[in-house]
């Protein structure tokens, strides 16, 4: 055989492995790519922010990745027990984890709640259009308006911030009170030596005697026969640790400071428990799951499943509490009869929904009979319900005092 028509040797298998990479390195762990993904850490090899088609692909299909499992598992979560069955017989992977779906409903909700739910505060508008309604003469209007002043100085005068509404809500009872004495044909009341002061002034001076008010109002208690003050001369609980009494002095003047600063504006108390409620229901949680244990003590069940139907148990409870709020906002941006009546009929029908579900869900998931269930779900329902008020409780009190 001649040498030169020998055919060149296959190339080692060894060789092929250690050719270079098609794809270029892995800027992540800088190995060799072979594909769109590194076969070491799992990083795709699109940068999205060299190439902006790329950003928009990653975006889209990280959301429709998350979005599918959550899909499946809000539709599933409709049928009472079946998500929580599933996962607890090995059927995990088409899911949302437990706790994932319930933080992320928690927070979405509460998000959505403190967007639509409102409290009124002081009604100025109301006393524009209706107070004066009934005054039929000159003096009639002046009687009015001083007694609604008289009110304002309360509600909005209290405090030093609350000075610019004070006078722009005085501004506007003036401006009500001149037209209905343009209605009334009167001339206007002439000014008192008490109206010559700017709603500014006026606000400060209400401010001011409010301030006295505030230091010997809701916190005028002494200790020791001298007044409390958190740094000073605290309360201090014989008996406690002094973490302990430091804590409540803290918060004692943080609800101090938080009343001062919130006066009469009920909103303000409204979002600030919204705030503190859902680490309210995060406490709640383990404590459910081991009122459920204790309930099915004789079952061969652990306490991290129980746990897993409590975590979806309070799923269920977030999409009620999220379907109430999305209704008083579309409720109240229609603000028809009408709607408000449809709106009362769907709170209804999502509250009488909730133990119906839950009763389902828990024959469903622990089985036996009902006659078996219905006592468990009683004693699981009452102990819960107190543990609710003091939830509620506690997020008011922390919503305060944070």
């Amino acid at each position: 055989m001649n040498p030169n028509d020998v055919s060149p040797a296959a190339p080692h298998p060894a060789v092929v492995e250690q050719a270079a990479p098609t794809h270029g390195a892995c800027e992540n762990c800088h190995a060799g790519l072979h594909g769109h993904y590194c076969h070491a850490c799992g990083q795709s090899s699109h940068n999205p922010l060299k190439h902006f088609g790329h950003a928009v692909e990653e975006v889209f299909e990280s959301f429709w990745h998350l979005d599918g499992r959550i899909f499946r598992t809000l539709r599933d979560l409709l049928v009472p027990g079946r998500v929580a069955l599933n996962y607890l017989n090995g059927r995990r992977v088409g899911y949302v984890q437990p706790l994932r779906l319930f933080v992320i409903l928690t927070l979405f909700t509460f998000f959505v709640g403190k967007l639509t739910l409102h409290a009124d505060d002081l009604d100025t508008s109301g006393g524009r259009n209706n107070v004066f309604a009934t005054a039929q003469t000159a003096a009639d209007v002046e009687t009015l308006r001083t007694a609604r002043l008289a009110e304002l100085e309360r509600d909005l005068g209290g405090a030093p911030q609350n000075a610019t509404g004070f006078a722009i809500a005085t501004a506007a009872l003036n401006a009500a009170a001149a037209q209905r004495l343009a209605e009334l044909g009167e001339p206007a009341a002439p000014a008192g030596k008490d109206n010559t002061a700017s709603a500014m002034e006026r606000a400060t001076q209400a401010a001011v005697r409010a301030g006295s008010r505030h230091n010997g109002g809701l916190f005028n208690y002494t200790v020791g026969g001298k007044p409390w003050d958190p740094e000073t001369n605290p309360v201090v609980l014989a008996g406690w640790p002094r973490f302990v009494n430091d804590w409540l002095n803290h918060r004692l003047d943080n609800t101090r400071a938080n009343v001062e600063r919130m006066g009469g504006k009920t909103d303000l108390y409204v979002q600030a428990f919204l705030t503190a409620l859902p680490g309210a229901l995060f406490f709640l949680m383990p404590v459910f799951a081991l009122v459920l244990r204790v309930a099915y003590l004789g079952r061969r069940i652990g306490y991290l499943e129980h746990l897993v139907v409590a975590l979806y148990s309070h799923a269920w409870l977030m999409l009620v509490l999220l379907a109430t709020f999305l209704t008083i906002g579309i409720t109240g941006a229609i603000g028809h009869p009408v709607a408000n009546a449809l709106g009362d009929c769907v709170y209804a029908a999502l509250w009488l929904s909730v133990p119906v579900y839950l009763l389902w869900m828990q024959q469903r998931v622990y089985g036996g009979r009902w006659w078996a269930t219905l006592p468990r779900y009683v004693f699981i329902g009452t102990l819960y319900f107190w543990l609710v008020i003091f939830g509620v409780m506690y997020a008011a009190l922390a919503g305060v005092s944070s």
